[in-house]
Parts: C-alpha cells; structure tokens; sequence
C-alpha cells in the first residue's frame, strides 16, 4: 500500500508538547504548514495530568490530505522523531512534541494501530476545547452529536451529576 488516495479527506490532530512548548509549537508548525494548507485552534495551557511536569501546550489543526490514515499516522510520528521525540516520551511522561490523529473524515477505525474516532475527544478537555473551536458543530461519526454538544453534556455531567443522570433515566424510561 502506498498510503495514498485519490480522494482528500479533511483530518484533525491534536498536538501537544510541554518541553520547550512554545518553540516546539512553532516548529511543528513549520513542519505541518509544509505540507498541508492548515487551519490552527488557539493554544491552550493544560497542566500535566497524572505525573508531574511542565504545564502543556495543546490546540488542534486540521488540514485535507490524500494520506490514508496509517500513511498519515507514519507521517506524523516521522515528525515527532525528527523533532527528537523519543520512545520513552509516551504515556503520562513529558513531550518535546506529541500529534495524534483524532478525527479522519467520518471514518470510525478501532484497531491497535488506529483510535478514530479518538477517545481523547471525549475524555480531555484540551482535545475537545480546542476541536469546538475548529468544528463545534461538526458531527462526531459515532456519537452522532455535534462536539459542542458534547462539551455541554460533559460541562452539565460534572456540574450536576446526579440531575443529569436522573434526566438519562427518565428519557430512557419506556412509556
């Protein structure tokens, strides 16, 4: 394969860095604007979650590609090692640069390789944010509800729990 297709597709990856975040940020960019004609969300300052460490930088750009997703998988990370991510900066540790592909047209592919639609849009605030600001009323492909819809259920789970799980139950109650 040779990670090509005849059709572009309109992608969104999240990026994040908290090592030398500003200049890494920039960097990126420079990469990524090399490529791609790429729309940028604002930055947000996100501190680090689940060990400690410099605060994050993090936003959302997305761009048309002709990559399919593994291609434009294997892209990003050759972009990470030349900016000198390393295999240790993974999981809950610090980044010099981290791009993670969240969104690839409607496309919906859990495997061990590919995640999309992510699951971090649902679960991290400096995803989600950032990706409302880009295409809030887009639809997400499997929740089937735009991504400010979402950010406003997940804004009215954590402000009233119990409401809302209440208000779940009784539009799920059969008549």
């Amino acid at each position: 394969n040779n990670h090509w297709t005849t059709l572009t597709e309109k992608v969104f990856i999240s990026i994040g860095s908290n090592l030398d975040p500003e200049k890494n940020i920039d960097k990126v960019k420079i990469h990524l604007d090399s490529h791609f004609e790429v729309t940028y969300s604002s930055i947000y300052k996100t501190p680090a979650e689940g060990f400690s460490g410099q605060d994050f930088l993090n936003l959302v750009c997305s761009f048309e590609t002709n990559f399919d997703p593994l291609g434009l998988r294997s892209f990003l990370k050759e972009i990470e090692k030349k900016m000198g991510r390393t295999p240790s900066q993974k999981g809950m540790s610090s980044r010099v640069i981290d791009l993670d592909l969240i969104l690839y047209g409607n496309l919906i592919e859990k495997t061990d390789q590919l995640d999309i639609p992510s699951k971090d849009i649902e679960k991290y605030n400096f995803v989600l944010e950032p990706l409302c600001e880009l295409a809030g009323d887009a639809i997400h492909p499997e929740l089937k509800i735009s991504y400010r819809e979402i950010k406003d259920q997940i804004i009215w789970l954590f402000i009233f729990p119990p409401v809302y799980l209440l208000s779940q139950l009784l539009i799920l109650r059969p008549l």
